[in-house]
């Protein structure tokens, strides 16, 4: 079972430098521009926003209150849709015993975990040391909603991955839901700012509790009564589970 494991690991290790490389491979940047491109998006977008920006959020920076907000939404986002066509993307491979399918999903996952953690390291800290914002109050907080919204993010992409064998059109669909949750899930919003008449519909997005987890952890006066990391652990490994469950079902379907 350890040389199982071990090999495997190997694997997987092989996908994601293969992914690096063939993501973008021939930019003279190469597996840089990845990080590059969403981190001066995100810049862009968060010093735009706090000009816009009247009020102030926790800690007196509209700035970091938005940078908070769409890091982990981008993270999510990137990691469904980009782990959605491992399956499809890496299909001759799977022609060698050693390589699976879920294999495939397990190295996007992490490369894009990996990508992830990188552009929130830089964005935060260009905040922390050049705007002079307040440093996470609670690290461990931090890692912990990281690694629900992973599983979240994670679990997406495999139900992804298997649904559009069955429904050719689901990854559009869920680029066309991810448009709307853009302005739903707290990015621009604290949700206790939000009238309890809408509040009451809200709660029921996951990504909102993970986007709310994600300032309670960076903020130490952030304070949210509705924050439920429970039902966002549901979700995430929910997920995962209603995917695997479909990968088995598929596997001993195609054999």
């Amino acid at each position: 079972m350890y040389r199982s494991l071990l090999i495997q690991l190997r694997v997987i290790f092989a996908l994601v430098l293969r992914e690096a490389r063939s993501r973008h491979g021939r930019s003279r940047l190469g597996y840089a521009w990845t990080i590059v491109e969403p981190t001066a998006l995100i810049l862009f977008l968060t010093l735009m926003f706090s000009q816009f920006r009247q009020t102030t959020g926790p800690g007196g920076s509209f700035a970091m209150f938005f940078a908070t907000g769409i890091l982990p939404f981008q993270m999510f986002r990137n990691m469904a849709q980009y782990g959605s066509h491992a399956i499809i993307a890496n299909q001759p491979l799977f022609n060698y015993p050693l390589v699976k399918p879920i294999d495939a999903l397990i190295a996007r996952a992490v490369l894009e975990f990996c990508t992830a953690l990188v552009v929130m390291a830089v964005v935060l800290g260009f905040q922390i040391l050049a705007l002079g914002a307040p440093m996470p109050y609670s690290p461990s907080r931090l890692l912990l909603v990281l690694g629900l919204l992973a599983a979240l993010g994670f679990g997406t992409a495999i139900c992804l991955a298997h649904s559009q064998k069955v429904f050719a059109s689901t990854n559009n669909v869920f680029a066309i839901i991810m448009g709307p949750a853009f302005f739903v899930s707290g990015v621009f919003f604290s949700l206790q700012s939000v009238p309890e008449t809408f509040r009451k519909y809200l709660v029921w997005n996951p990504l909102l509790h993970a986007i709310e987890g994600f300032r309670w952890a960076f903020f130490p006066e952030y304070r949210n009564p509705d924050l439920d990391l429970v039902y966002l652990f549901g979700w995430g490994f929910g997920l995962i589970f209603i995917g695997l469950l479909a990968y088995r079902l598929m596997r001993k379907t195609e054999t």
